[in-house]
């Protein structure tokens, strides 16, 4: 007879959670030795510094191993690069994201730049990356994923996305691709509601299910189901992570037989619409192996007693619960073992691989650096011209934001450009005047400098979304007539693919001072424009 006890560490292992603080705190020493977790999620609240995130990974697989646990701790992080990179520099080095890769048009590159990735991880002790996305970013105005796809071709994706798995499988870092059935084609972001798709099935097949077909039949370990409904795929209006036909297509049609996990179910996709602990049940009962839990302990531990509970009543099988047990004590024997997690790493390594990545990086996103159009021939600019620099910035005064925190969606949309921009610039152009703007436009001094300067460089982040971004950026371009205006989008490409009237526009995929650079070294002819936009017109 299994105790209760017993039962709740055994149930444990079916679960990804997160929790807060950059030490062991009592919530997940609890998670952990009471209820038995079998996977950490962990967010930038997490990272301080190397050393600190060293001794915390060591110090999680130290507590599994005295707690009495078969294998060790799954410990995951979603560093997909560029936009979402929750350990970023001075910690690790800046990686180019999907998109940025992308443009570059070489899987080759994304191996690389996976590499070096899985070389990080593994150095902290974390063996698996919530990555490669594997959505076709189809629809412009997506909220949530945007340059987090490699773009909007299914077969480039699908390219992408095994590179990017072969090289975090090369360091023994388990790679997850996402979001199942595919979350490219929607206007809502599932962390704030329930998307929903109205693709029949043979649609699907065309473009969503091809990248997640491809990882199947390469053998992807995991996959992540999306919190989008499907209604044609069958007569409900369930999300994917609870949906028994989505996940069928998985076992059934694509011939899926890894680990199957959901996204954190405490995003309004599910939270809002069936409760994060009765959607977990419906989670595991529509045949998902792993559930993750991000940020409330009551809200984990909840959900852990319901399944307990399931399986007490029968609600959930002991077959249902051996299968999922069986496939992720498999991922762990092949990915893991405890010689491995509780050896210490040392410090020196991780210069070296920072430098490598340092080096990888700076090429890439040079080579990604797109020059979409330049119909004055403006490019390279003047570095003696006097120049204003015109950003969004923060709507309040001090503000600011950091994709990745782990309370909130990645705010893909939030019009921020970083100060450090207009540092860059001045690297190049010396008499540089710099604008930051917000939804109240420009005074009326700023807009006699706009028309006085004699280069106006704009960079946008995702104007396509943000209307008074587009506004303005037209407006720029009225007044400037044709004296020199080059429009630099900082993250989606999309900002004024559709406007020739800004006659030179540039893409560099992602607001990182990295990639910023790169561009800015395109504008003052230091380096080339290679790179091609991964997405059309």
């Amino acid at each position: 007879m299994v105790s209760d006890r017993e039962l709740r560490k055994t149930i444990g292992q079916l679960f990804a959670v997160g929790f807060h603080g950059h030490d062991i705190g009592n919530d997940i020493r609890s998670l952990i030795c009471d209820y038995g977790v079998g996977a950490i999620v962990l967010f930038k609240r997490n990272v301080r510094d190397a050393a600190q995130l060293r001794a915390l990974c060591l110090g999680l697989q130290r507590l599994a191993k005295e707690a009495g646990h078969k294998q060790p701790l799954l410990i995951g992080i979603d560093q997909e690069n560029g936009l979402v990179t929750r350990i970023s520099p001075p910690v690790a080095a800046q990686m180019p994201g999907p998109m940025t890769l992308g443009a570059t048009g070489s899987p080759d590159h994304a191996f690389q730049v996976a590499e070096v990735t899985g070389e990080m991880l593994r150095h902290f002790g974390i063996n698996m990356n919530y990555a490669p996305v594997g959505d076709v970013n189809s629809e412009p105005l997506n909220p949530v994923i945007g340059v987090r796809s490699p773009g909007d071709d299914p077969e480039q994706v699908s390219r992408f996305a095994t590179a990017c798995a072969e090289g975090l499988r090369a360091h023994k870092v388990v790679p997850c691709i996402k979001h199942f059935p595919g979350h490219g084609d929607t206007k809502v972001d599932s962390h704030y509601g329930l998307p929903v798709i109205t693709k029949t099935r043979q649609e699907l097949d065309k473009v969503e299910l091809v990248p997640f077909r491809h990882a199947a039949a390469q053998g992807i370990e995991m996959v992540m189901t999306a919190h989008i409904s499907l209604p044609k795929l069958s007569d409900s209006d369930l999300p994917a992570t609870l949906s028994p036909d989505a996940i069928g297509i998985l076992r059934n049609d694509l011939h899926f037989e890894g680990v199957i996990m959901t996204d954190c179910m405490e995003m309004d996709g599910i939270r809002a619409t069936h409760g994060t602990v009765e959607g977990t049940l419906k989670a595991f009962r529509a045949g998902v192996d792993n559930v993750m839990i991000c940020h409330t302990y009551d809200v984990q531990t909840a959900s852990i007693d319901r399944i307990c509970e399931a399986m007490e009543s029968g609600e959930i099988s002991n077959e249902r619960l051996e299968s999922s047990l069986r496939r992720l004590e498999d991922l762990k024997s092949r990915f893991t073992s405890w010689d491995d997690a509780l050896q210490p790493r040392e410090p020196d390594a991780l210069t070296e691989i920072n430098r490598r990545g340092g080096s990888l990086a700076k090429q890439l996103y040079r080579d990604s650096t797109t020059l979409v159009r330049d119909h004055s021939s403006l490019i390279p600019l003047s570095s003696k011209a006097k120049t204003v620099f015109i950003s969004p910035g923060p709507n309040a005064p001090q503000g600011g934001g950091a994709v990745g925190s782990g309370e909130a969606a990645p705010p893909t949309r939030v019009p921020w450009v970083s100060s450090a921009f207009g540092d860059v610039l001045r690297g190049y152009a010396a008499d540089l005047t710099e604008i930051r703007f917000t939804d109240s436009s420009l005074s009326e001094a700023e807009w006699r400098e706009v028309e006085e300067a004699e280069v106006v460089i704009l960079a946008t982040r995702n104007a396509r979304e943000s209307r008074y971004q587009s506004d303005l950026g037209l407006e720029v371009a009225r007044r400037r007539g044709e004296r020199p205006l080059v429009a630099i989008a900082t993250c989606n490409p999309y900002d004024f693919l559709q406007h020739p009237e800004i006659g030179t526009y540039v893409a560099v995929y992602e607001p990182t001072v990295e990639a910023f650079g790169a561009g800015a070294d395109v504008l003052y002819g230091v380096a080339p424009a290679r790179g091609r936009l991964p997405v059309s017109v």
